[in-house]
């Protein structure tokens, strides 16, 4: 009831920007998805924007467009939710041992990939594996490793601010 009453308190003056620290902090699974409603009707139907600040990232990535990272006191990076989706989607990370053959035949079948380092490559769409390892294997090139990879919000923020080292 706190955090809902504190939120009407606020709103009191038909704000055009509203501030939110640990809005769901304590709050029941009702009580987060009430406040998760809440703030999304607030903004598409007041036109309000919205700042909060919270360590759940995983509900922020529910309702936010924008995302500010700090790391000790300081804004590390901005970025969309577009941008964050693309850079957490799921992919299939392969290394080979030729890479432009690998590349000239996901440019033949029309896959979205995108080329890491020397011998590594991201494919984000679906691929029936056996066809692909076949169909590579004809052209001289061999997977040497194959992994499915999915960065979740909190992954990605680990990573941004040096990984397990900051932990």
């Amino acid at each position: 009831m706190k955090q809902r009453l504190g939120i009407g308190i606020a709103l009191v003056g038909n704000p055009d920007l509203l501030i939110l620290d640990e809005p769901i902090n304590g709050l029941d699974p009702e009580g987060i998805i009430e406040i998760r409603e809440l703030i999304l009707k607030l903004n598409k139907e007041k036109g309000i924007t919205i700042l909060i600040s919270s360590h759940y990232l995983d509900e922020l990535s529910k309702i936010t467009t924008h995302y500010g990272f700090i790391d000790n006191g300081r804004i590390i990076k901005e970025i969309s939710a577009e941008e964050l989706e693309k850079n957490c989607k799921k992919r299939i990370e392969i290394k080979v041992n030729n890479l432009k053959e690998c590349v000239k035949h996901l440019e033949q079948i029309k896959i979205d990939y995108k080329i890491v380092d020397d011998n590594t490559i991201n494919i984000y769409s679906n691929i029936n594996i056996s066809e692909f390892v076949v169909a590579l294997s004809k052209q001289n090139c061999t997977i040497n490793e194959f992994h499915e990879k999915e960065e979740t919000l909190e992954n990605y923020y680990i990573n941004l601010i040096g990984g397990g080292n900051n932990v």
